[in-house]
C-alpha cells in the first residue's frame, strides 16, 4: 500500500553552479543543524523544529541527537560549509530567505510549492562534500509551523539517513583492513568490510567469536556463531545471552535491563531479535550504548550474534553507533563452495 505523507513530496534540488570547482569537505560538528531563517520565521518555528530534531537519547547520559543553530540568510557565506543546513521561508517574498529559495529550487519545484503540492526538498552536497541541505518552503498557506509539525518524523528521518550516509563515508574514508577481512573470511566464512584502524581485539576459535576494536574513542564490533539453528529469542533469554558474552569477552560487562529494550526486527533481510540499550561495568565504572542482533543464517545453518558498542566518555555517542551500524551492514555469509571459488 502506498502511503501518502501530508504536505510532503520529496524532490531533488537542482543547484545552479556558475563554475566547476573542487568542493571542500563540510566542516563543523555533525550534530549541529544550521537553520537559515528570517528572525520572524525562526521565532515562529524554532520550537516545532526543536521538537522534530533535538530528540533526546540516553547513552547512558542524556544527549540531544541534533542541536539547532539559527543563522541569518544574509550571512549565508558564514555557514555555507556547515555539515547540516535547513533553509526555511516563503516563496515569492522579498526577504533574503525567499531569494535563496528561488535560487535553489527549480521552476518545477517552485511551481509545486505555489500549488501546494510539495513543501520539503533536499539536496546532498550543494556546496561541500558530505553536506546535507533541506529546504522547507511555504506559499503562505499552510504556514511553515504547520508544514513542519505534520512532517516532523519524516524531517528527522531524512536527517538521520543523511547522517548515516556521512558516518559511513567517514569511517571508510581512510581505507579498509584487507588482511583482517581475509582472515575473517578464512576462519569464519564471513565477509565483512572492515574500516582501516579496526584491530582484532579478541578471537576465540573454540566458540567462533571475534571482536574488532577501533580507538579513540572505543568502537567495538563483535560477531560469533553456533553451528545450529536457534529457537526464537525473547527479551530475558536475549539479555542472558548478551550478559554471558559480556562476562566472557568484554571484561565483565553486563547490560542494564532497566534501560534496555528488545524487539523483533529485520537485519540484512533476515528475521532477527534486537537488543538496544546500555552496557555497564560496575567494577571499572564504565558504560555506554550497545546494540545486539541475534539471527539465524539458513545458508550456513548457523545462529549468529552481532554486537556493536561504544565507550566514549565526554563525547556524544549516537553517531559512533551509526558508524558501527554501517560496518555491520556489510556482513555477509558465504557457502563453503563459494568461499573455495574466491580463494582459488
Amino acid at each position: 500500500m502506498r502511503r501518502t505523507i501530508v504536505f510532503l513530496i520529496l524532490y531533488t534540488l537542482l543547484l545552479a553552479c556558475g563554475c566547476k570547482k573542487r568542493k571542500l569537505i563540510a566542516g563543523g560538528e555533525r550534530d549541529v543543524i544550521v537553520v537559515l531563517a528570517e528572525d520572524d520565521d525562526w521565532n515562529k518555528t524554532k520550537e516545532v523544529l526543536k521538537n522534530a530534531l533535538e530528540r533526546k537519547v540516553y547513552t547512558p547520559n542524556p544527549e540531544k541527537i541534533y542541536e539547532l543553530l539559527h543563522g541569518k540568510p544574509e550571512l549565508i557565506t558564514s555557514y555555507i560549509y556547515a555539515k547540516n543546513l535547513i533553509l526555511i521561508g516563503k516563496v515569492d517574498g522579498l526577504s533574503k530567505a525567499s531569494e535563496l529559495i528561488s535560487d535553489l529550487l527549480t521552476n518545477s519545484a517552485l511551481s509545486k510549492v505555489r500549488n501546494k503540492q510539495a513543501f520539503i526538498f533536499e539536496k546532498e552536497e550543494p556546496w561541500a562534500v558530505a553536506q546535507y541541505l533541506m529546504v522547507i518552503a511555504s506559499p503562505g498557506e499552510p504556514e511553515l509551523t504547520e508544514i513542519i509539525e505534520k512532517n516532523k518524523d519524516t524531517i528527522f528521518q531524512f536527517f538521520e539517513r543523511a547522517s548515516y550516509k556521512r558516518a559511513k563515508w567517514l569511517i571508510y574514508s581512510a581505507g579498509r583492513e584487507k588482511e583482517n577481512e581475509k582472515r575473517l573470511l578464512e576462519k569464519m566464512n564471513i565477509s565483512l568490510e572492515l574500516p582501516l584502524g579496526f584491530f582484532m581485539r579478541k578471537e576465540d576459535t573454540v566458540t567462533t567469536f571475534v571482536t574488532f576494536t577501533r580507538k579513540f574513542p572505543y568502537r567495538l564490533i563483535s560477531m560469533g556463531y553456533a553451528d545450529e539453528i536457534a529457537d526464537s529469542l525473547f527479551f530475558d533469554d536475549a539479555c542472558k545471552l548478551r550478559d554471558s558474552i559480556g562476562a566472557r569477552y568484554f571484561e565483565g560487562d553486563s547490560i542494564d535491563k532497566s534501560r534496555t529494550k528488545g524487539m523483533h526486527t529485520m537485519f540484512l533481510g533476515r528475521e532477527a531479535y534486537k537488543l538496544e540499550g546500555i552496557w555497564v561495568n560496575n567494577e571499572k565504572i564504565m558504560g555506554g550504548p550497545f546494540r545486539t542482533y541475534f539471527f539465524n543464517d539458513i545458508l550456513q545453518s548457523r545462529a549468529y550474534i552481532i554486537d556493536i558498542h561504544v565507550f566514549a566518555p565526554g563525547k556524544k555517542k549516537w553517531f559512533y553507533l551509526m558508524e558501527l551500524e554501517s560496518v555491520a551492514a556489510t556482513f555477509e555469509t558465504l557457502p563453503i563452495d563459494k568461499q573455495a571459488i574466491q580463494e582459488n
